[in-house]
């Protein structure tokens, strides 16, 4: 087919077979069924992305304007390491980013590792789409409790499961929630042996892999679990959050910013988290870039897998 008989609408088409099958990982079978059309005119469309330059093969060098970034922004923020894609279709944000964690990981993972996870699209993302790594001897645990209205699949108890069984690693929950509607209850639950025993092996983790939130997005999260009402000093606090980890929050220079309410929230604290030699971070979109460069500049990852265009933002700020 010549381009001068393509239309924008088939380019559009064009373009997100070739995603799905090239980047996504998708079979032509698959992308038929999606796509509701015959597996032969997948192959077809697949054959034209080429000879339209849709499609571009490069044998050398496919990545090297990536490495320059990744090495960028290595450099920039003194990170152990940082994996950069490029996410061409915005609502595959998570399912690129989980791929890409998902192949990148194993560099950082050892047998005999501790490995904890928070909750979220991206890091559930990760589970999914990470290669069989040959490692033996994997604790897999959370690094904060659950969240009863969490979606099946984000939820880090899911998490954790799904981890386990794909790797045959061994689980250890928290069992225990989030968040809580007392400081009282906060403490009664982890002065409990069973509690204690599982919070040893959070403080061991070796590797920690979490999403990175914003400091709004997080709040609407966690605040109805346990019907908490932010005191005006709260909001006054919060005003200078702009992410969070794990639970906790961050102001524009990663400095903590503690809400009244942080003595209901039961995960890792704060030094335990910062003790954990590899910290991997998984979050992109533009719309985040504030909240992953306070991150970076707080040290709470010292890894980081992101998409291109919040990569070229996060090397441009200061």
């Amino acid at each position: 087919m010549q381009k001068g008989n393509i239309t924008e609408a088939m380019i559009n088409e064009y373009t997100k077979i070739a995603y799905y099958y090239h980047k996504a990982g998708f079979t032509q079978e698959e992308i038929a069924n999606k796509m509701n059309m015959s597996r032969q005119r997948v192959n077809r469309i697949l054959a034209e992305c080429i000879s339209l330059g849709i499609v571009q093969i490069h044998v050398v060098n496919i990545n090297e304007n990536y490495m320059d970034i990744e090495a960028g922004l290595e450099k920039k923020f003194n990170l152990k390491g940082a994996c950069v894609m490029n996410n061409l279709i915005k609502e595959n944000i998570y399912v690129d980013l989980g791929m890409a964690a998902g192949r990148y990981i194993g560099n950082f993972i050892n047998e005999g590792d501790t490995v904890g996870f928070s909750r979220g699209r991206a890091t559930a993302a990760m589970v999914d789409y990470m290669p069989l790594l040959r490692k033996e001897n994997l604790t897999v645990t959370q690094l904060l409790g659950s969240a009863n209205h969490d979606r099946e699949h984000v939820a880090v108890d899911d998490i954790v499961h799904n981890f386990a069984v794909k790797l045959q690693a061994k689980p250890v929950m928290l069992y225990a929630p989030v968040i809580v509607q007392s400081s009282e209850l906060q403490n009664s639950i982890i002065k409990e042996p069973f509690f204690q025993e599982a919070y040893n092996t959070v403080r061991n983790c070796n590797v920690a892999i979490v999403g990175i939130g914003t400091a709004s997005g997080q709040t609407e999260h966690l605040l109805p679990l346990n019907a908490i009402q932010e005191t005006e000093d709260d909001k006054e606090k919060m005003e200078r959050a702009v992410g969070e980890v794990g639970t906790h929050f961050f102001d524009a220079e990663g400095r903590p910013v503690i809400p009244s309410y942080r003595n209901r929230i039961i995960a890792i604290s704060l030094e335990d988290y910062l003790n954990i030699p590899i910290r991997i971070g998984i979050a992109g979109l533009p719309e985040k870039a504030d909240a992953i460069y306070a991150a970076l500049k707080g040290g709470y990852i010292n890894v980081l897998v992101t998409d291109l265009e919040t990569a070229k933002i996060l090397k441009q700020k200061p």
